[in-house]
């Protein structure tokens, strides 16, 4: 992903949120479809994008994701919640179930 595609994204779109991934990456594998099974049922309204970080080192950079897997939930424009590594489940759900009541109750 090009940083004016990025750009691009923070004023059109009000929810969404960046996977960062490497094809080399075991944990990036195991946990994409879990990502986007749940963003698809409990989070519709948030719009997951994936994006291979090798091939998107500039925003990697820019965004400091420096580590994958990692996942940026933007609102609004604005970067709400990060995490990188390994992540629980039931705590992404957690994390993001709550700004998403806020936003879209």
């Amino acid at each position: 992903m090009q940083l004016q595609t990025f750009d691009s994204l923070l004023t059109t779109h009000p929810a969404f949120m960046l996977y960062f991934y490497n094809d080399t990456c075991g944990v990036c594998t195991v946990l994409w479809p879990r990502v986007e099974a749940l963003m698809k049922e409990k989070f519709p309204n948030i719009e997951l994008i994936r994006v291979q970080a090798e091939e998107s080192r500039e925003l990697a950079g820019q965004l400091r994701m420096l580590s994958v897997p990692g996942m940026l939930l933007f609102l609004d424009g604005r970067e709400y919640f990060r995490a990188n590594g390994m992540i629980g489940m039931e705590e992404l759900e957690g994390k993001i179930g709550r700004l998403y009541g806020l936003m879209f109750g």
